[in-house]
Formats: C-alpha cells, sequence, structure tokens
C-alpha cells in the first residue's frame, strides 16, 4: 500500500467515525426531545389542602384532581403518584390550583396527637433543664436517649430511641420569642413532647421521680442507624471490708462488760 491510498484509508475511517458520532448525536437529542413531549400525570389542588391533613385523606376528601402536562412542563418536585407521600402529612397549606409537591409534606408535622400513635406508644410531656437537652438541637421529629443521674452516683438510660414530637420552640405561642440564653443545669426548665411505649413512659416518670437536682438529660440519637456502643458502664466501686486475718480473734468492744 502506498503512501497515498494509506492517506484515504484513514480518512475514509475518519470520516466514518464522523458520521456515526453525528447520527448518534442526532438520535440523542431527538429522543430528549420526545421524552419531554411526553405526557406525565400530576396532581393540583382541587380545594386548599390545609397544613396538617394526612396524604392518605387527601383523594377521599376530594383534595386533589390529576392533570396531565407535558413532562418538560411539569415541576420538579410535583406530585404524580400517590403511594410517594402515602403515611406523610402537609407541612403547609397547598392552595386551590397549586401543584401538590412533595416538599409540602412531613412526617408526622401538624398531625392531631391520636394520629402520630397506635398500640402501645404514648405521648407525654417532659420537663428537661436548660443545660441538659444538647444545648437546644434537638427538633422535632429527632430521636433522643434519656438518661437518668440520681443521688447516689448512678447513670443509667432509661429509654433509647424515643422520638421528639414537640419542642419548646414548636410549642411556643406564634409571636412570642424563645430564651436564647441558657440558665445554669438547676435553672429553668424546658418542656418537651415525647413518644414512647407504656413501658418506656413508666421506666421514664421513675427515673425522673428519682433524679437529681439536675433531672434527666436528652442525647441526641442520629439520623438512621440503632447500634450501641459495647462498653460496660462505669459504677463507683464498692469498698469491700478487710477480712480478719484467719486464726485471731477481732478486738473486744470495751462498751461490753
Amino acid at each position: 500500500m502506498n503512501y497515498t491510498l494509506r492517506n484515504l484509508v484513514v480518512a475514509s475511517l475518519l470520516m466514518l467515525l464522523g458520521i456515526v458520532a453525528v447520527i448518534s448525536f442526532i438520535r440523542g437529542e431527538r429522543q430528549d426531545l420526545s421524552r419531554g413531549k411526553q405526557e406525565v400525570q400530576v396532581f393540583i389542588a382541587a380545594k386548599d389542602i390545609p397544613a396538617g391533613t394526612p396524604a392518605d385523606e387527601l383523594e377521599s376528601g376530594g383534595f386533589l384532581e390529576s392533570k396531565d402536562v407535558l413532562r418538560e412542563d411539569a415541576p420538579p418536585q410535583a406530585v404524580g403518584k400517590m403511594s410517594t407521600i402515602e403515611g406523610l402529612v402537609s407541612n403547609e397549606t397547598v392552595y386551590t390550583g397549586e401543584y401538590v409537591n412533595y416538599t409540602a409534606f412531613d412526617k408526622t408535622a401538624g398531625l392531631k396527637p391520636t394520629a402520630q400513635i397506635k398500640g402501645n406508644e404514648r405521648l407525654f410531656s417532659l420537663p428537661i433543664k436548660a443545660a441538659a437537652d444538647a444545648a437546644g438541637l434537638i427538633r422535632a421529629g429527632d430521636h433522643v436517649d434519656i438518661f437518668v443521674a440520681n443521688d447516689g452516683g448512678f447513670t443509667y438510660v432509661a429509654a433509647r430511641d424515643v422520638e421528639i414530637i414537640e419542642t419548646p420552640q414548636t410549642l411556643t405561642p406564634e409571636g412570642v420569642e424563645v430564651e436564647a440564653t441558657a440558665p445554669e443545669a438547676n435553672g429553668d426548665t424546658k418542656l418537651y413532647v415525647v413518644k414512647a411505649t407504656d413501658r418506656e413512659q413508666a421506666n421514664i416518670k421513675f427515673g425522673l421521680s428519682n433524679a437529681d437536682e439536675y433531672g434527666l438529660m436528652l442525647s441526641l440519637r442520629p439520623a438512621s442507624g440503632d447500634a450501641e456502643t459495647k462498653i460496660p458502664p462505669l459504677v463507683p466501686q464498692l469498698k469491700i471490708p478487710e477480712k480478719e486475718p484467719s486464726g485471731t480473734q477481732p478486738a473486744p468492744d470495751p462498751s461490753i462488760r
């Protein structure tokens, strides 16, 4: 093969590769355009959806109507399938004619109290010292461990993985500011509403009645995972009386005659 023929072959191969690349690009663009022109179903509010409305009641309550729109025109967070918000609750008012978005729903926000519990679960309030609530970092929906320290020097866990339902911020009436500065540990308390089983409630209340002046302590848990560290708890060392050497008699008590 001479030099000229070789150049022609190389040029032909490069041209074929260019043609294939152009065809692939055009085909991909056509697919994207046709995909954008496809219609998808989304939901819009048929009437105002108040904050605190369970998603499971939207259809039966007549709050929704479906609408077919072009995929490219549908908002990124628009709800197209009710299964995606099953078990959630609206955290804001969705007004008539607005798209129903995923961002408008939370796990438990706005649920009436009896709708937030089932079976042996209970809602109850706990007074927590200002210095024992993880510096106010705990928010509604977080999970905590509840520790008790008593006057005997023992610290133990009253309950693990307890869900916080309401915090001082959410319990404060609108327009009233929550105190930003934390008082001393033995100062004012903050009120938290927690969800736990009936037995856990009894443990926590018993711990509260036996706690020292610092009361209960909340320890914030991670968002996922429930592993516990395999470290034995520290307990005060008990003093064991020394034994008398064998073969000796204890010294007589001078008060006994």
